[in-house]
């Protein structure tokens, strides 16, 4: 009896401490996958400024760089433009603790966030 109230102990420690790791790697990504679709979101495209009505848009291949240059070493991530919006997804894995000990090694989460372009501020009646 003993040992089977133990197992149960351990498994649900480590369910509470691992699921805590779990949380935190995920609002982790979700900050990531925010600041990536910033980053990528103010490399607009300088052409698109100039004509009338000037409309922003947002250069990919810049958001790319944008991109990676915020990652750095991060390299699971995927980043997708459309004129003046950009999704982020960023990918990191967790190493679990003492759920380890039953066979699971990490779990994978997921942040994504999206951000748009917008030129310049409104004020007064614009709003």
């Amino acid at each position: 009896m003993f040992v089977v109230l133990t197992v149960a102990l351990v498994m649900l420690g480590g369910l509470a401490f691992d699921g805590a790791q779990i949380l935190n790697a995920r609002r982790k990504a979700s900050t990531l996958a925010l600041e990536t679709a910033r980053a990528g979101a103010q490399a607009i495209s300088i052409e698109s400024l100039y004509p009338k009505p000037a409309t922003v848009l947002v250069d990919s291949s810049k958001a790319q760089i944008a991109a990676s240059d915020y990652l750095g070493q991060h390299d699971d991530w995927s980043i997708s433009v459309r004129s003046d919006t950009v999704s982020a997804t960023v990918w990191l894995t967790q190493p679990l603790q003492i759920l380890s000990f039953l066979g699971m090694d990490s779990r994978r989460v997921a942040g994504t966030a999206t951000a748009r372009a917008v030129q310049g501020i409104r004020t007064g009646d614009d709003l």
